[in-house]
């Protein structure tokens, strides 16, 4: 498998903002949660899903459900916000170190599918 991409996050400035969409990785990606949003735009022939794993649980066994936004075919995109702090990949549940207190986001297809990051300065 390979590794997860990091999109570099556009700042939202007062002028306002047309994001840079790029194409999705079909290993998905590692997102910054905070003041962030995830904006996907679905060109391809059938509506799509966008998980944010939820790696948390609650009582000790309790599985916090993953978030999973559909994503229908159109040239509106679909925004995520990525501020739950139950997005983040804890020591236990991260691949890579780095990736603790980060988000894991995957897409259950990838041709036509574009993102983008965008942050609130």
């Amino acid at each position: 498998m390979a590794a997860r991409l990091t999109p570099a996050a556009q700042p939202l400035v007062y002028p306002g903002l047309a994001p840079v969409h790029t194409a999705v990785s079909a290993d998905g990606d590692v997102l910054d949660v905070g003041r962030t949003f995830l904006s996907v735009l679905n060109g391809g022939s059938g509506a799509i899903t966008v998980t944010v794993q939820t790696p948390e649980t609650v009582d000790g066994d309790l599985a916090i459900a993953e978030r999973v936004v559909t994503v229908p075919v159109g040239t509106a995109p679909k925004l995520i916000p990525l501020n739950s702090p139950h997005y983040r990949q804890t020591t236990a549940s991260a691949v890579l170190p780095a990736d603790v207190g980060k988000a894991y986001v995957d897409y259950s297809a990838t041709a036509s599918v574009t993102r983008a990051v965008v942050m609130f300065a």
